[in-house]
């Protein structure tokens, strides 16, 4: 059995954001070995972006020696369910915005290895933990600031997930009640659409 796990030294790292989504190869020690991108947005539908991303994927797969010394995927992506492995209602992403994606079995489908998913935020969060500058925290908030704002919160060591998997979503405050700018998630005056990188090049140019 440890042969068989020797065989298979590298995973693969998803982190998908609402404007590019960047690939990583990555031994046991966290080393990056190969990298590769694609842009998030154009695709009408997951099957497309799937399908882009398997096939951006490949070279950097070849790379390390093929699919075979690829123990498994991980994907942190917005509005990622880590208990169903699924993308639900994501306001930044046009292929995701209105139902829910099976995302984590779409990849294992087509690559033929484990595929786990959480929030984007959740991940950031256990990278931190487990490599950063989180090394031997036990409470802390990570937050990430890109299209969006995501929140990830360790309590005693422990990710936070709540009941549903979507615990602590900071970027979805409701900072300004009065004329507060409109939200992908359908609400107004969400803390994303001031403090993200979208909201803070809106507030330049006005």
């Amino acid at each position: 059995m440890e042969n068989k796990q020797a065989t298979k030294p590298y995973v693969i790292g998803l982190d998908l954001g609402g404007t590019n989504s960047v690939f990583g190869i990555v031994d046991a020690r966290g080393e990056i070995k190969a990298t590769t991108a694609i842009k998030t947005v154009g695709f009408t539908d997951a099957e497309s972006y799937v399908a882009a991303s398997v096939a951006a994927l490949e070279p950097i797969i070849n790379e390390v020696g093929g699919i075979g010394t690829v123990k498994s995927m991980g994907i942190g992506a917005p509005n990622g369910n880590y208990y169903r492995g699924t993308i639900e209602y994501a306001p930044n992403l046009p292929w995701a915005h209105d139902g829910i994606v099976p995302l984590a079995d779409m990849f294992s489908e087509k690559l033929g290895v484990p595929v786990a998913l959480t929030n984007d935020a959740n991940a950031a969060a256990i990278g931190e933990m487990t490599y950063g500058v989180a090394r031997g925290m036990k409470n802390f908030i990570m937050l990430t600031l890109g299209t969006g704002v995501g929140s990830g919160i360790v309590v005693d060591g422990k990710l936070v997930y709540g009941s549903d998997g979507f615990a602590g979503e900071l970027g979805h405050v409701i900072v300004r009640n009065e004329d507060g700018r409109l939200c992908g998630c359908g609400r107004h005056g969400c803390l994303e659409t001031y403090c993200s990188a979208t909201g803070v090049a809106r507030t330049a140019r006005e």
